[in-house]
Formats: structure tokens, C-alpha cells, sequence
């Protein structure tokens, strides 16, 4: 059950290693990122705050150490095309 998870963070984490050493910004990333078996995840947005986070822990940031939360809410939204959606 867990191991789809462990998948997903390690395409995160290997994408986010690729697209840093080439000069990307999440988002710019994310729009090049082929999310393969993880495209028809709920809120795929999602994978540019989770690049976000891959990025500032690549820079040597602890995990769960403050990200860049605004400039990550408003590429997922740039991603998302339009508004993100709340399912609450």
C-alpha cells in the first residue's frame, strides 16, 4: 500500500534532481514533466509544490523547513490554469 507513495516521491525527487541541474524553475519543470503513471493522480498541480519542496531540500534545507509557500500556491494555480479547487 505504501509503495506507490515511495514511487511518487522518488519521481519527484529524481525530476526535481534533473530540472535543477538544468536551470528550471518548478514550474517550468512541471510543464515538462511527463507524469507518466502519476498523470491521473487527484490535483496533479500538486507536482509543483512537491518540486518546490524537492528543490529546497536539494539546496540543503531540512525536511519540513519553510518553502516559498505563496510562490508555490501561485505556479500550482499557473499550472492548474485557473483556480485550484478545495474538496472540503
Amino acid at each position: 500500500m505504501l509503495e506507490p507513495i515511495a514511487d511518487y516521491l522518488r519521481f519527484v525527487q529524481d525530476t526535481a534532481r534533473t530540472g535543477k541541474a538544468a536551470g528550471l524553475s518548478p514550474l517550468e519543470l512541471a510543464r515538462q514533466t511527463d507524469l507518466g503513471c502519476f498523470s491521473e493522480l487527484t490535483d496533479s498541480e500538486r507536482i509543483v509544490g512537491n518540486l518546490y519542496r524537492a528543490y529546497a531540500e536539494l539546496d540543503g534545507a531540512a525536511p519540513g523547513a519553510p518553502i516559498d509557500v505563496i510562490g508555490a500556491l501561485r505556479d500550482m494555480v499557473a499550472y492548474n490554469g485557473g483556480p485550484l479547487r478545495c474538496l472540503l
